[in-house]
C-alpha cells in the first residue's frame, strides 16, 4: 500500500495529539494528586468508590443525629439541673412550714416563695432545645404543660423522640413530661396507688401555706369531751379517722353529709369497747358530742372522699355544760400534713435526680456514638484516598516515557516528511 505525504502527515499529527493529550491528562493528574474519576477508566475502583461515597454520606448523618441528640440532652440535662433545684426548695419549704413554731407572717412568706418556685417549675418543664422543639412533649412537639383552672396539665404524650445514629441503633434524645413530672413512686403507689404529680404536690403545699387550710392541724388531743364537726358538702362522704382513746384505738370509717353526722356517731359508738370513747349528737344536730370520762382522746390520720385541699372537720374542747371551750381547730386530712408534704418531695428529690442519671447516660452514648461515627468516618476517608490518590511516582515514569516518545517521534517525522524523490536519487 503506497502512503502519500499527506495522509502520512494526517497520521503523523494525530498519533502526536493523541500522546499530548495523554500527557496533558497525566500533567493535570499530578497537579491534582488524584486518578482518573472516569468509570470507563477502572470500573472496579469506581464502584468501590461509590459505596464508599454513600457510606460516607450516611456517617455525615448520622454524626448530625448525634450532635442534635448531645445538644437535645444537654438542655435536657442543664432543665432537669434547675428543676431538682426547685424541687429542693419546695422540700425546704415543706420542712419549714412543718415546724409548729412558723408564725402566719412566716407561712405567708414561704407561700410566695412557692408560688414564684411554682412559675419557675411550669418554665423548665417547657424548657426547649436551640431548635426551639419542646424536650419533655414526647413525640407530640405541642407545649407539654399548660397552667389552667384545675392546675398544670400535661398536654405531651408518653413517647420518646428519637434519632438513629447507625444503621442499627436508635437513641433516645428526651424523656416525656409525663415519666419526668407525673409518675414519681411514692409510698401509696408501691401499695397500688397512683404515681404522683410533682405540681400536684406544689398545689398541695401551697394550699397546706394558705387559710383556712393553713391553720388546721394533721390531729387534736382532747380532754375529757369535745365536739366533732365534719365538714362535708350535701352529697355523702367517706370520712375518717383514727380515734384514740384510754383503752385503745381504733379506726372508724363513715359516710357523712352536712348537716347529718348520725352514721359517724354510730360508728364511734360500735367501736366504743376498743376505745373508752362514746359519741352523742349535738343538741343541733350538726356535730358529734365526744366523752372518754377522765381521760383524754385523740383524733388523727383523718381521710376524706372530698378535696383534701380544705379542712375535713372540726373539733372543739367542751367542758362539763357542754359550750366550747378554747379555740376550734380544723382537721386536715393526712395526705397533707406536713410529713407528707415533706415524704412526697423527698420521693420528688430521689425521682428527678434518677431522671437527671437516665439523661445523662443517654448524653454519654450520643457521644461515645459521636466518638465512634468520626473514627469511622477517618477510615472511610483512608480508603476513599487509597482509592482515588494517584500513584505519583508511577504517572511521573509514564510522563517521561510519552515525552521522550513525543520528541523521538517529532524528529522522525521532521526527518520523513523532508525527504525528496532527488534525496533517493542521489
Amino acid at each position: 500500500m503506497t502512503i502519500g505525504n499527506a495522509l502520512f502527515g494526517r497520521i503523523a499529527i494525530d498519533n502526536f495529539g493523541k500522546i499530548q493529550s495523554e500527557i496533558s491528562d497525566l500533567q493535570s493528574r499530578i497537579s491534582s494528586g488524584k486518578n482518573d474519576p472516569r468509570p470507563s477508566t477502572d470500573p472496579m475502583r469506581a464502584a468501590q468508590l461509590s459505596a464508599m461515597r454513600e457510606q460516607t454520606g450516611a456517617v455525615d448523618r448520622f454524626s448530625d443525629n448525634a450532635k442534635l441528640a448531645s445538644d437535645r440532652l444537654t438542655h435536657a440535662d442543664l432543665a432537669l439541673d434547675e428543676v431538682s433545684s426547685i424541687g429542693r426548695q419546695f422540700l425546704n419549704i415543706a420542712q419549714q412550714a412543718s415546724n409548729d413554731t412558723t408564725t402566719p407572717e412566716g407561712r405567708a412568706a414561704l407561700k410566695a416563695q412557692a408560688v414564684a418556685l411554682r412559675q419557675a417549675l411550669v418554665a423548665a418543664a417547657n424548657r426547649t432545645d436551640t431548635m426551639g422543639e419542646p424536650l419533655f412533649a414526647g413525640l407530640s412537639g405541642k407545649t407539654p404543660f399548660v397552667d389552667g383552672p384545675q392546675g398544670v396539665t400535661y398536654k405531651g404524650d408518653g413517647g420518646r423522640s428519637v434519632l438513629r445514629m447507625t444503621e442499627t441503633a436508635m437513641l433516645a434524645t428526651s424523656l416525656s413530661g409525663g415519666e419526668v413530672f407525673q409518675s414519681i413512686p411514692t409510698a401509696g403507689s408501691a401499695a397500688g396507688g397512683a404515681k404522683g404529680d410533682m405540681f400536684k404536690m406544689v398545689d398541695d403545699l401551697i394550699s397546706t401555706l394558705t387559710s383556712p387550710l393553713a391553720e388546721a392541724r394533721p390531729y387534736r388531743d382532747v380532754n375529757e369531751s369535745g365536739v366533732l364537726t365534719p365538714l362535708a358538702g350535701r352529697d355523702g362522704k367517706a370520712l375518717g379517722f383514727t380515734l384514740t382513746g384510754p383503752k385503745g384505738s381504733a379506726r372508724i370509717e363513715a359516710e357523712v353529709a352536712k348537716g347529718a353526722p348520725g352514721p359517724l356517731a354510730a360508728a364511734i359508738n360500735a367501736a366504743s369497747a376498743e376505745t373508752g370513747v362514746t359519741a352523742s349528737l349535738t343538741a343541733d344536730g350538726k356535730g358529734v358530742a365526744l366523752l372518754a370520762p377522765r381521760a383524754s382522746f385523740r383524733i388523727g390520720d383523718l381521710t376524706s372522699g372530698g378535696d383534701p385541699r380544705a379542712p375535713v372537720a372540726t373539733l372543739a374542747q367542751t367542758d362539763e355544760t357542754g359550750a366550747t371551750k378554747g379555740q376550734v381547730l380544723g382537721l386536715r386530712d393526712a395526705r397533707l400534713t406536713a410529713d407528707a408534704m415533706v415524704g412526697a418531695f423527698s420521693d420528688a428529690a430521689n425521682h428527678l435526680a434518677a431522671q437527671r442519671a437516665e439523661v445523662g447516660a443517654l448524653g454519654a452514648l450520643a457521644d461515645k456514638n459521636l466518638d465512634a461515627l468520626a473514627a469511622r468516618k477517618v477510615r472511610l476517608q483512608e480508603a476513599v484516598a487509597g482509592l482515588e490518590d494517584l500513584d505519583v511516582a508511577a504517572a511521573l515514569t509514564r510522563l517521561q516515557t510519552l515525552l521522550l516518545t513525543e520528541q523521538a517521534s517529532q524528529q522522525s517525522f521532521v526527518k520523513i516528511s523532508g525527504t525528496s524523490l532527488f534525496d533517493y536519487l542521489r
